[in-house]
């Protein structure tokens, strides 16, 4: 074909596919899809916010409930027809007319087709005080004051049909979150409970009892609440120690905690003494931190009120409730309590003055954190049919944190901002152990751990000077030895009779002490200037070190667990005692020994600590 011929298809075949495209967007259709293809991305913002997703899932779980509750009802409604048919049997006068023909010659029961369901109560079998407690649900009532008055409707209700199923987890559940066997499960479970025969204590039914009880229901207000309330607890800290989950005994104590601030009873109640402890530990940091600094003149408001400086007994307790070791139980710190706790107290000053002058932060922020204050929310997830409120007032929880009430606000503050104790603090701990007991010869030396320079340069120095001030201390100490103290008594006499004259002898028997008269004065002492001024000391002998190599006190079973962790196999198969006691039955006694523990218990069993290796090797030879 030549050129013109070609051309011309070409312009064939484009007009039609025109014509093709402009009946297209003549259609309805095509101009929908025009219109929508230009407004899908203009009527849509780019960056949605956290509101939008909170709206969506409050849309998504009230379309949930909805739907929940539509095939609740819908169960209902089958229930009902499916019994109004099997309690009839099949007869020529009962049965339809298109039944007849189909059936014409037997009857027989109308089989169930819903036996899945059958399980669920309708709201029509429940008790009428349940009934009525369905009922409010259905009126407008904030959650709140919903459950406040289903509880008070039902305060003294008891049931006796126990729920034999699975309970879900349901996180603040209360009673309309409850199916109907369920929800009459839970008050045949409670009034078990009342009686002290109730045999588990499932998640859901103590969050719903432990609502109650803040709200008054079931105890008086006060102090009977609060036993209540430590009786659900102290169950389930027991079902979490046997691995019966889940656990809510965290929740119980958030809200043992809040609930007796609420009511101004003792707070300390409801505070283990681990938290009292470190916050002690802090505020005392804090104190000797500040006090150090202002001494120094490095603080920048020096009108602020000066604190007290702590003792150095005072430190290092606080250090060792801040840290992760127990330098109660270092055999040196036992020998030696008064030097190691100069030294670490010595230390910690200056790492105080060292932080101030070349860090942003503090030595103690650097441990625990900063001072930080929040809102606080008493009873947080808890229905409450009124807020918490009343007079002003601030309540001091335990060392280093306070709550306070003021201008109709809860404030929550704390002298810290993680509870965590500090793995840091813990090695420089260790590591003035370590030098101490070189420096005072005092048995096996620890192992050494990396620390900056600078910190073991500040932990040798004040190491050094201990240890010259106490045998400077040493030399001019003298002591006396109380036996020979009678023979000085008799040199004295012998003195003292020789220096009498005829008329002071009148009456006097030499040597006879039983025969002198009772208004005699006092037989003076011999003057002895000595040489220096010096303490009188009758020190008891220090607790001897251990030597390495002496017998470790260790079962067949720990020194087999102890082989096989350093020859890199597996754990062997205990009998009579679990793996985790194995471990700290080991820990606790090669602590003394090595100073730390030297085995660890992690999810995939027990391994050993690699600095202690060699010296595990060397303490276990022959």
């Amino acid at each position: 074909m030549d050129g013109d011929g070609t051309s011309h298809s070409t312009n064939r075949t484009r007009s039609r596919a025109e014509e093709v495209l402009e009946q297209i967007l003549a259609s309805k259709d095509g101009r929908s899809f025009i219109k929508m293809s230009q407004n899908t991305y203009s009527e849509q913002p780019i960056l949605r916010t956290g509101a939008d997703f909170a709206r969506e899932r409050a849309m998504r779980r009230q379309e949930g409930r909805e739907a929940a509750r539509n095939a609740r009802e819908q169960r209902v409604e089958r229930r009902h027809q499916q019994a109004s048919v099997s309690s009839s049997t099949w007869g020529s006068s009962a049965v339809p007319e298109s039944a007849q023909s189909a059936w014409p010659s037997f009857s027989f029961v109308m089989p169930s087709f819903f036996a899945e369901d059958s399980a669920e109560l309708a709201d029509s079998e429940l008790p009428p005080t349940l009934q009525e407690l369905r009922h409010l649900e259905k009126e407008n009532l904030r959650p709140g004051e919903l459950f406040c008055r289903q509880a008070r409707l039902a305060a003294k209700f008891e049931d006796s049909l126990p729920f034999e199923g699975f309970h879900p987890y349901r996180y603040l559940p209360t009673y309309k979150d409850l199916g109907n066997r369920e929800l009459r499960g839970y008050f045949t479970w409670r009034a078990s409970w009342r009686r002290g025969t109730a045999g588990d204590a499932p998640a859901t039914y103590v969050t719903i009892l432990a609502f109650e009880l803040i709200n008054g229901v079931g105890a008086t207000p006060g102090s009977e609440v609060l036993v209540c309330l430590r009786k659900l607890e102290q169950r389930c800290a027991e079902q979490d120690a046997r691995g019966i989950g889940p656990s809510v005994t965290m929740d119980l104590r958030r809200w043992e905690r809040d609930y007796v601030i609420c009511m101004g009873l003792d707070v300390q109640q409801t505070v283990t003494e681990a938290d009292r402890a470190f916050g002690a530990g802090v505020e005392t940091l804090r104190a000797m931190e500040r006090a150090e600094l202002s001494s120094r003149g490095l603080l920048k408001d020096q009108q602020a009120e000066k604190v007290p400086a702590p003792t150095d007994d005072e430190v290092v307790v606080a250090m060792g409730n801040v840290s992760t070791m127990d330098i109660s139980r270092s055999p040196f710190v036992r020998a030696h309590r008064e030097s190691f706790a100069a030294v670490a107290a010595a230390v910690a000053r200056r790492m105080a003055v060292h932080c101030n002058r070349r860090r942003k932060t503090g030595w103690v922020d650097g441990l625990v954190g900063h001072r930080t204050s929040w809102p606080f929310t008493p009873l947080a997830g808890v229905p409450l049919e009124h807020g918490w409120e009343g007079p002003e007032r601030t309540v001091r929880v335990c060392p280093g944190q306070t709550v306070s009430f003021r201008f109709g606000r809860w404030t929550e503050r704390q002298a810290y901002s993680t509870t965590e104790r500090s793995r840091e603090l813990a090695r420089l701990l260790r590591a003035i152990d370590r030098q101490m007991g070189i420096d005072w010869d005092f048995g096996h030396p620890l192992k050494e751990q990396v620390l900056p320079r600078y910190l073991q340069k500040m932990v040798a120095e004040e190491s050094q000077a201990q240890h010259e001030r106490e045998e400077e201390a040493e030399r001019r100490r003298f002591k006396v030895d109380l036996s020979k103290l009678g023979s000085i008594r008799s040199a004295a006499a012998v003195t003292r009779e020789a220096l009498l004259v005829d008329e002071e002898r009148e009456g006097y028997v030499p040597g006879d002490a039983a025969a002198e008269p009772a208004a005699m004065a006092p037989t003076p002492e011999p003057a002895v200037a000595p040489p220096a001024p010096a303490t009188v000391s009758v020190s008891a002998a220090a607790p001897a070190p251990q030597p390495a190599g002496t017998d470790l006190g260790l079962t067949a079973q720990e020194r087999a667990l102890l082989d096989a962790l350093l020859t890199h196999k597996e754990a062997p198969a205990t009998a009579g005692t679990s793996l985790d006691m194995l471990v700290d039955s080991i820990n606790e006694k090669l602590f003394d020994l090595v100073g730390d523990t030297v085995l660890e218990f992690g999810g995939a069993g027990p391994t050993l600590v690699e600095d202690y290796e060699q010296d595990l090797r060397g303490y276990l030879q022959p």
